[in-house]
């Protein structure tokens, strides 16, 4: 996770709400739609329906969350909504994450901003059952691709989505490369970089994930569907080789390391890869990171969900299906500890505070994102109703 620095994200001018926290609140309680989760990266080209995998929608909102707004708007909508509940921490972090359109009935993808010390979610609605994933967030402006075949520009400032133009049909993945001026793309069957910010295409490779990671000048794609690791060109779009790890779920790149991380879902492999010569240098296996079940999604055990590298780059944490928060160190490339957040949790999305206090991670079963305290290990913060798979962290 990168640090950026954004001054003026929340404009005093929105309505504050009495929100409560986790010690003192209970989760929102789920509608009957919501029961299962189906948004997950894997199936993201054969479905738009989610529960909590990225869904962070207004129907899932139970009596906790119910002053927050369920208004669709029109893809032409720009304005984002101050809406709440959710509580306070002690830090200038803003949650920055992509929501998809309800399972069932109308509704609207989103585009989420959590103010974790000001206590307010910023709701900007996208079009009507637009799915969106991973995001990408250059200087003041956030890119959301959906995989309705149009990626959306929001000024982070005014909260107001100020373009959008056509990406592949079912593409949701979003990464930066070439030190911010080039945007990828990425979904099942492609992956496509625009130059920034004429957000005209620079190349494409017909080829494509649920996975990506950049490193410098290089991108690594991997899929949960694929039995290895491409390596890509960023200035010709040209697979210049591969690594024999597949099944992937999500990766991330260490500059601290020069490593690159590959969760698999299913086995529960860690996978550390120097990129200085392409090269496997450890596979860590953990139960808990294993076991995932596309069939039976909630039921599942375990298995990888997001990972993510933390601020100083001396460790790596992956959210499980497990309930567990599962910490490695990356200067050893061994496996640390786990942080229990529910022994019934299902957890995807996670960030890391830029200073190092919370770990910021999506609850799928309880329909809610939670701050856990790295020096306890408790749960401290609770937004109830809101969940991304992908989550991003802007330190203001």
């Amino acid at each position: 996770m990168n640090k950026r620095w954004l001054h003026g994200l929340i404009p005093a001018v929105l309505a504050a709400v009495t929100l409560t926290g986790c010690n003192t609140a209970s989760a929102a309680t789920p509608a009957n739609s919501m029961s299962k989760s189906s948004n997950m990266q894997g199936s993201s080209n054969t479905t738009n329906s989610s529960a909590g995998m990225g869904s962070g929608n207004s129907a899932a909102m139970g009596s906790t969350a119910s002053t927050m707004s369920n208004t669709t708007a029109s893809s032409n909508s720009s304005m984002g909504k101050s809406q709440a509940p959710i509580a306070k921490l002690h830090t200038s972090d803003i949650l920055v994450g992509a929501a998809a359109s309800a399972p069932m009935g109308p509704g609207n993808g989103e585009f989420l901003m959590a103010s974790v010390g000001q206590g307010k979610l910023i709701r900007i609605p996208l079009a009507s059952g637009a799915n969106g994933f991973k995001v990408a967030i250059s200087g003041n402006t956030a890119y959301v691709p959906t995989l309705q075949g149009q990626t959306y520009v929001v000024n982070l400032q005014s909260h107001m989505i100020t373009g959008q133009f056509a990406t592949p049909s079912g593409a949701r993945i979003a990464n930066l490369g070439n030190n911010g001026r080039l945007l990828v793309i990425t979904g099942a069957k492609s992956v496509t970089a625009y130059s920034l910010p004429s957000h005209t295409m620079a190349w494409q490779l017909k080829a494509g994930g649920n996975a990506l990671a950049i490193a410098g000048r290089t991108a690594y794609l991997s899929g949960n569907s694929m039995g290895h690791t491409d390596i890509i060109d960023l200035a010709s779009g040209k697979v210049t080789g591969t690594i024999p790890v597949g099944h992937i779920e999500d990766s991330v790149y260490d500059r601290q390391t020069h490593t690159l991380w590959l969760a698999d879902w299913t086995n529960g492999d860690m996978t550390v890869v120097n990129t200085q010569n392409d090269k496997v240098v450890a596979t860590i296996h953990r139960a808990e990171g294993g076991g995932f079940s596309m069939q039976n999604m909630m039921s599942s055990t375990g298995g990888f969900m997001q990972v993510t590298v933390g601020p100083n780059g001396k460790y790596v944490y992956a959210a499980s299906f497990s309930g567990n928060i599962m910490v490695y160190n990356a200067k050893t490339n061994t496996f640390a500890k786990d942080i229990t957040v529910g022994t019934t949790a299902k957890l995807s999305g996670i960030a890391i505070d830029p200073s190092d206090k919370y770990i910021y991670t999506t609850v799928e079963n309880k329909q809610e994102t939670v701050a856990v305290s790295v020096a306890t290990g408790k749960a401290v913060w609770t937004l109830p109703g809101v969940m991304a798979n992908r989550w991003t962290v802007i330190h203001d």
